[in-house]
């Protein structure tokens, strides 16, 4: 029996780990697996291996909606909804009114007649 510190061969920890030589050699070039060399043969310890693949971890990939799970449809989040569009609408009204057109003062009337 053998302890996550035990070296063993490429070979016996791809068979063992379900991986392939090729892909433990991968992930020892990419800086993931810590390897010895020893004679001729490569060898790392079943504590490497499972080290490896937690740095191999892959973060979960955010949500690309923004709707809420189990929320519902209802009087009071359509009114909630409908009082933000009015909010928004009216904001923007606010700022078309407070804009001045500028196009009339940095054309002259022959250049406006031109268009």
């Amino acid at each position: 029996m053998t302890t996550d510190t035990d070296p063993i061969t490429l070979q016996d920890a791809a068979q063992h780990f379900g991986f392939t030589v090729l892909t433990l050699r991968a992930e020892a070039g990419r800086g993931r697996l810590t390897i010895y060399k020893i004679g001729r043969r490569y060898y790392t310890t079943p504590g490497d291996i499972r080290e490896m693949v937690t740095k191999c971890r892959v973060d979960q990939k955010a949500r690309d909606f923004t709707s809420i799970r189990n929320a519902r449809s209802g009087p009071s989040e359509t009114a909630r909804s409908e009082s933000a569009l009015a909010a928004a609408n009216e904001t923007v009204q606010r700022l078309k009114n407070i804009s001045r057109n500028t196009s009339g003062r940095s054309m002259t009337p022959n250049q406006r007649a031109r268009q």
